[in-house]
């Protein structure tokens, strides 16, 4: 429910205080009644991760059968909603939204920003989440970041994972020996596919982001 509910958000270390958390040596820590004898309490490391329970003051153990799906007793569902109600009030106040999930997903969106002026389209209601780049002289894409399974590039992976799709023409070859991957759902011979889950530098992303836009450029003489 946590990863729900702050999915796509970046965490206000600024504000955490302010909104009742507590220091701590590891992070920060907030607890709340938000139903008599039930503490909901989350904690939020240094580094941004986020985690949460209830705890049950009466018989002083944390309450876990509000996260069984099978569990449909009025009670039960009387904690689940409380404790989802707590937490998108929460989220609004100590977190802003992110485009992306991954961190390095959301650097690549700050670089093409800085570095060619241009913003993520999104272009499908049914892929929401699905960014594309479009060169801003020829009109032609030169990115498309997209949120899939992982197994659709890596087989016998699972889980998702945040990929982008770079226009590389008669180098693919050559990215895909540094670690990029065959592209997916596009032209394999001029794209290749990249992970963006660290497993790529930043410098390689970079260097293969100038590539794409320079090849978006280019456009093709109509032969008479």
């Amino acid at each position: 429910m946590e990863k729900q509910v702050f999915s796509r958000r970046k965490i206000l270390f600024e504000n955490l205080e302010n909104c009742g958390f507590i220091r701590t040596k590891e992070g920060y820590f907030l607890e709340k009644e938000i139903l008599p004898a039930m503490l909901a309490q989350v904690f939020i490391s240094r580094s941004g991760d986020l985690s949460g329970r209830i705890f049950d003051t009466e018989i002083k153990e944390p309450y876990t059968l509000f996260r069984d799906p099978s569990a449909q007793g009025a009670f039960v569902m009387g904690v689940k909603n409380a404790y989802y109600s707590f937490l998108t009030e929460l989220v609004e106040k100590i977190s802003v939204p992110k485009a992306y999930i991954s961190d390095q997903a959301n650097w690549v969106n700050w670089f093409i920003k800085d570095r060619f002026n241009v913003s993520a389209e999104y272009l499908w209601k049914k892929f929401p989440h699905f960014g594309v780049y479009r060169n801003i002289h020829s009109g032609k894409w030169f990115a498309i970041i997209m949120n899939i399974s992982k197994g659709k590039l890596i087989k016998g992976e699972s889980g998702e994972v945040e990929v982008m799709n770079l226009k590389t023409d008669d180098k693919s070859d050559y990215y895909i020996e540094k670690g990029a991957l065959p592209c997916y759902h596009m032209n394999q011979k001029s794209w290749v596919s990249v992970l963006l889950d660290g497993s790529l530098s930043n410098d390689l992303i970079e260097e293969m982001l100038e590539l794409s836009f320079l090849n978006s450029e280019k456009v093709k003489r109509k032969t008479k």
